[in-house]
């Protein structure tokens, strides 16, 4: 609980700033090097040293920071694909409820389509969260594509299209990234055939399966 409502506070403190939170706790880990100083600032803290270590340090390590991005973390409890972003959390809790869809599994695919970066454009014109096309954003209405709310909806709601209409997950996800036309141009009516999709959805489906399933 203690350790807990450090992070907490620490996260709160340095929100907007990332590289501060880093700092604070390799400012720490660098005073356990030192035993005396160690002892003294993990009991002014009201720690132990085990405490530290779960933060990601251990002595004379550094915290690894290669999936941080600003205030968009996926959090360190068991393997839940969560955002520190409220927003995102309660977008995906309500367009789960409204449209039937797993909450993990929408995490899934937006960890995948854009690591939960609400401001993600691709190369071929993807926007959001979700990664929308134009004519998805068109078709579903959209009037905001990067407003995480609408992103979220329509996003959930043009996979839940295919889902109906695919009925396995796997299937709805090769829709989802590759698009039915491709799908039917390529012959793939079932995953079985999905051997004949792009290397691209190949792979998609198996990372989003693969977040999903942890």
């Amino acid at each position: 609980m203690k350790l807990q409502l450090m992070t907490q506070m620490m996260k709160g403190a340095f929100k907007e700033d990332s590289t501060a939170f880093q700092m604070v706790l390799e400012t720490m880990a660098k005073a356990m090097s030192d035993e005396q100083s160690s002892n003294d600032l993990l009991e002014s803290l009201g720690l132990e040293e085990a405490d530290l270590s779960q933060l990601g340090y251990m002595k004379g390590q550094r915290l690894n920071t290669k999936d941080f991005k600003d205030e968009f973390i996926s959090s360190p409890i068991g393997k839940d694909l969560r955002s520190n972003n409220m927003i995102i959390e309660e977008s995906i809790k309500e367009a789960s409820k409204k449209y039937g869809i797993d909450e993990k599994l929408i995490r899934a695919i937006i960890k995948q389509e854009s690591n939960f970066d609400p401001k993600a454009k691709s190369w071929a014109g993807a926007m959001g969260l979700m990664q929308l096309m134009p004519e998805n954003v068109k078709e579903e209405g959209v009037k905001n594509p990067y407003d995480i709310k609408e992103n979220i909806y329509a996003g959930t709601r043009h996979f839940k299209k295919y889902l109906d209409q695919f009925k396995t997950l796997e299937m709805a996800l090769s829709a989802y990234n590759a698009g039915p036309g491709t799908m039917a141009r390529r012959g793939v009516d079932s995953i079985e055939k999905a051997d004949r999709l792009p290397l691209e959805t190949q792979n998609y489906i198996k990372k989003v399966m693969g977040y999903y399933k942890a």
